[in-house]
């Protein structure tokens, strides 16, 4: 099995007077992995603590069991519309946060994480999607 993917995040403003004048404002990012291994989680939370384990066997697409050891990228969004925010933490040390709003996605880079949970909200439910990437 072969894995080929990218991560990209980009911001593309054009700020301009009205008239002639434009600033540029970009920032942009691109990562194309073409060996490693994938794992999507999803799942509903909201209104306790949800603890999620991200060092778990995973089926790749020929359904074969799979290990991520070292997890290098995470990507996180949160549905809610209501919820100003909901923060994907790192369990162990706190070293590791990402927010998301309304569907948003947040991504980083770690160096090292065990698991993850989800702040606890008193408002609603929602759903959550992770996706890792690792070697």
């Amino acid at each position: 099995m072969a894995t080929n993917g990218s991560i990209n995040v980009s911001a593309l403003f054009h700020d301009t007077d009205g008239t002639t004048a434009i600033n540029v404002v970009s920032l942009q990012s691109s990562n194309a992995y073409t060996t490693g291994k994938v794992a999507i989680i999803t799942g509903t939370a909201g209104t306790a603590l949800t603890n999620i384990v991200l060092y778990s066997a995973y089926e790749n697409a020929a359904g074969e069991a799979v290990t991520i050891n070292q997890i290098q990228r995470v990507l996180y969004s949160w549905s809610n519309q209501g919820i100003r925010n909901l923060e994907l933490v790192d369990v162990d040390n706190f070293a590791f946060r990402l927010h998301s709003r309304s569907g948003e996605v947040a991504a980083g880079s770690v160096q090292s994480i065990v698991s993850a949970r989800l702040t606890a909200s008193s408002q609603n439910t929602g759903t959550y999607t992770i996706i890792i990437y690792g070697t």
